[in-house]
């Protein structure tokens, strides 16, 4: 999937057999659809690691693996992502987030690998009510904001061929998240108090990766904003959420961010723009509701068997 750009679009053509992709953080949500769905894509090799057999902090092992591996590209998703737990450690966050990050950017430098760095809304401040595009200046406000902007930095500086898929409000059919967090309580009948202040893309891990593959199949490079279409609240999330999954009567709170009282500040808008999708040709990920909608019928079909663990 070798792509040159002509006329300010990727053009896509076949690749030699034998493309050679390694994901890292493959058993996170994320990680885990990207990894399913390369590996059912023509005959790519793809490796997954997971923390346990690949300590990204571990520079002499980062370079040990890229060595070995040889990748055409590295997938990027290992990172440390409770943020609030970022906002307590900050040290380890910027260990995982930044520091490891950049080991891995200068072994793909060496290694002539493509790396694809998955980012976050949160390197901008959530002051900009139209949403954020490729061109606005990050300004995080939170620690795990900060050391995924200094990530970035570090992948901009180290590895000429790289990609920065920034993305929001992720959910998946793995790990925990909010969408499996909101069905927990609705299973247990507990009331729910969810913030309406905070405004943001959800985005469905699935179609995410389903864009990651297809941005693989060019030569794009730089940095591209990538999250579900549309915009929400997290109350209007949970909201569908509750709607979606058939549950009646939920007592569900509208309640403020500083009622919450979390250790790490979030941004007040987290809506992600693209202007480099449209420039490429390249569509847009579905909007938020449809994702929602392919979410519950992936669950209600019995899609990706017994790991499958949300709730």
């Amino acid at each position: 999937m070798v792509a040159i750009l002509r006329g300010g679009r990727p053009e896509r053509r076949g690749r030699e057999p034998g493309m050679n992709i390694v994901i890292t953080g493959a058993g996170g949500q994320l990680g885990e659809d990207i990894l399913r769905l390369l590996t059912r894509t023509r005959n790519w090799r793809v490796s997954g690691y997971q923390r346990k057999d690949w300590d990204l902090t571990n520079a002499g092992k980062t370079l040990q693996v890229i060595g070995t591996e040889q990748p055409d590209a590295v997938i990027h998703c290992a990172a440390f992502t409770d943020v609030d737990r970022c906002e307590t450690f900050p040290r380890e966050a910027f260990r995982v987030n930044a520091r490891a990050t950049r080991d891995l950017a200068a072994a793909c430098q060496r290694h002539g690998a493509k790396l694809i760095y998955i980012s976050t809304d949160y390197v901008f401040d959530g002051k900009k009510t139209t949403g954020y595009t490729e061109e606005d200046l990050p300004s995080p406000i939170n620690a795990y904001g900060k050391t995924k902007w200094i990530g970035e930095q570090w992948v901009k500086r180290l590895c000429s061929d790289h990609l920065i898929l920034r993305t929001a409000w992720v959910y998946g059919n793995y790990g925990r998240n909010f969408v499996s967090a909101i069905l927990r309580k609705a299973e247990k009948g507990e009331p729910l108090s969810v913030v309406d202040d905070q405004v943001g893309c959800p985005t469905y891990t699935v179609d995410l990766a389903e864009q990651v593959r297809n941005l693989l199949e060019t030569s794009l490079t730089g940095v591209i904003h990538t999250a579900g279409s549309g915009r929400c609240s997290w109350y209007e999330f949970a909201a569908s959420i509750l709607k979606r999954a058939g549950f009646r009567g939920n007592r569900l709170e509208r309640i403020s961010s500083r009622q919450l009282k979390r250790e790490a500040v979030r941004p007040d808008v987290s809506v992600l723009r693209s202007i480099r999708l449209e420039e490429n040709g390249l569509e847009r990920l579905p909007h938020w509701k449809e994702g929602l909608n392919r979410y519950f019928m992936d669950r209600e079909e019995g899609k990706d068997d017994d790991r499958r663990r949300c709730l």
